[in-house]
């Protein structure tokens, strides 16, 4: 199953905040930030534009195959699977099924890949999508008038592509454990040499923590993008890695996260995703970073977030993705502590979906059956061994950050980079990615100024967590939020950044990471149609941020 953990920042900054002390009035902004007020879901069948998600994002060129992702409102007495989805380009059927996909919110999806050839079809189309064409479903579809979406869809001349992306292809290279999968012309590609021994360390991680060697190579792809909190595992390894990554830098924890999902596979095929994510953090020490696995459970407590482990179980991908991961970490280190790993691994490879009627009813199964314990035993007995831990502000305080910090990420996503967000996002087998499909599909990303501008603020704010400075930390959060719930960089500090942005811009080189310290900034930058990062200095001089020479 997949799992998102974090990404990396392969060269990362340590802002500085300060107030910029030059006080010229700062010119006017045109922003050009949309507003996103989604449309209420009828109680019906029924789907609308914005449920329609295209692939490549956010731009289709021609000769690229489009995977259409469809995310339907589906009322709870309707099956997904009885949802016959009709796809249409231009009047003219394209495909047809079902909603017969799910993803980690548990929504039935209908998800159709690379499915339209574009091919000499530069130019604007109309694309219909028709739920329940022909009227099989009488209850829970009473309207038929909201069983269709249209969009204009734009595909593009090739012409106009980057240079970068006209020459994008899947290169890979060989070392002892694995089989590295990157696109030529992007960071991954320009750093491959240190990533063989990051990915080579990270995976003798796991195998020895399990005490599981791989049974295979395993095949690691690195791509230019973020995709949840960066990244996933199948039969696979789907890592992000890229400059300006936005979600998180801690290459070394997500590599051993994914290589653990592919690792336990070999012993336990049926263990469940709840349990599973809880030994993925255990075996990386630690979620995002090394952390104190059993404090830091602690202090999800204190701070009130604790969510009772058969509801967790039971229901594990929708609770808030940085308390779910920890307390299935703490609750699977406590039974490791307490009855070893041979122990405990004999347990997790027993417990499958079909034990019991609920998963939290198979996990109280088993731990009957190899710990004498029922499931409110073991927790009763684990909630007393957190409330001896000693007091630990510092990670307090460092946890309710990262919550934080997680959920105004997670808010960034759904408003700018909705395909990157982990609930809904598609997560494809990169095996077939390669063979039926475009490198674009892992690669290419949303780049207007509002995002690499929320982006080089969510990165400063992730540094200045992993560096202990969460008074900076939420400085930055403060200001992210007012430009999501406002939809405009009104914010002096968003506005600064906007502006760094901009000056970069203007002399021809994208910004994916910045250090602001009062007037000036530097910046991590790559040139139009380049990979290796330069370092630039923009000052605030006049009321206007420019180019240092």
């Amino acid at each position: 199953m997949p799992t998102a953990v974090a990404t990396v920042t392969a060269v990362p900054a340590t802002p500085t905040l300060s107030a910029p002390t030059d006080t010229a009035t700062a010119p006017a902004l045109s922003t050009d930030v949309p507003t996103i007020t989604p449309t209420p879901y009828p109680l019906d069948l029924s789907i609308r534009p914005e449920d329609v998600r295209l692939y490549p994002v956010p731009d289709i060129y021609a000769g690229e195959k489009v995977t259409f992702q469809i995310l339907a409102h589906v009322p709870d007495n309707v099956n997904p699977t009885d949802v016959t989805v009709h796809l249409l380009v231009n009047y003219q059927d394209v495909v047809s099924g079902t909603l017969n996909a799910s993803n980690l919110q548990g929504s039935g999806v209908g998800l159709f890949e690379w499915a339209w050839d574009t091919s000499g079809a530069v130019g604007d189309h109309l694309v219909h999508i028709i739920l329940d064409r022909y009227d099989a479903i009488q209850i829970g579809d009473e309207n038929r008038d909201n069983n269709q979406a249209v969009l204009e869809v734009t595909v593009q001349d090739p012409a106009a592509q980057s240079q970068p992306e006209r020459n994008a292809a899947w290169t890979t290279a060989e070392i002892a454990c694995c089989v590295l999968h990157v696109v030529r012309g992007t960071a991954a590609e320009r750093d491959l040499n240190q990533l063989k021994v990051a990915v080579e360390t990270a995976v003798q991680q796991a195998a020895t923590r399990l005490g599981e060697q791989p049974a295979r190579k395993l095949d690691v792809y690195l791509i230019d993008r973020v995709i949840g909190q960066g990244g996933y595992a199948g039969y696979s390894v789907v890592v992000s890695y890229l400059d300006r990554s936005y979600a998180n830098n801690g290459f070394h924890q997500i590599m051993t996260h994914e290589a653990v999902h592919i690792l336990d596979r070999q012993f336990a095929p049926e263990r469940i995703n709840s349990l599973a994510e809880g030994v993925a953090v255990w075996a990386s020490d630690g979620h995002y970073k090394p952390e104190n696995i059993d404090r830091r459970a602690a202090a999800l407590v204190t701070i009130g977030q604790y969510v009772p482990l058969a509801q967790l179980f039971d229901n594990f991908y929708p609770v808030q993705h940085e308390i779910g991961y920890l307390e299935s970490a703490g609750f699977v280190k406590f039974l490791i502590d307490n009855y070893g790993w041979r122990r405990f691994r004999d347990f997790y490879s027993s417990v499958r979906a079909g034990d019991a009627a609920t998963l939290s009813g198979a996990v109280d199964l088993k731990l009957q059956q190899h710990f004498n314990l029922t499931l409110a035993e073991a927790e009763s007995q684990w909630l007393a061994f957190l409330a001896q831990q000693p007091p630990d502000p510092a990670t307090v305080t460092d946890l309710e950050t990262t919550v934080r910090f997680y959920n105004v990420m997670r808010h960034y996503q759904q408003l700018y980079d909705p395909t990157a967000y982990f609930l809904t996002a598609w997560l494809p087998h990169p095996e077939t990615l390669v063979r039926e499909g475009n490198p674009a599909d892992l690669t290419r990303r949303p780049r207007a100024e509002v995002n690499v501008t929320l982006e080089v603020m969510l990165q400063a704010a992730d540094t200045a967590v992993r560096t202990g400075n969460y008074q900076q930390a939420n400085i930055l959060l403060d200001s992210i939020e007012r430009v999501l719930n406002s939809g405009e960089f009104l914010d002096p500090l968003a506005r600064n950044y906007l502006e760094v942005v901009r000056a970069a811009d203007r002399s021809g080189f994208e910004v994916q990471q910045v250090a602001l310290n009062g007037n000036r900034a530097v910046v991590k930058a790559t040139p139009a149609n380049g990979v290796n990062l330069v370092n630039l200095t923009i000052i605030l001089s006049g009321g206007n941020w420019i180019l240092s020479q």
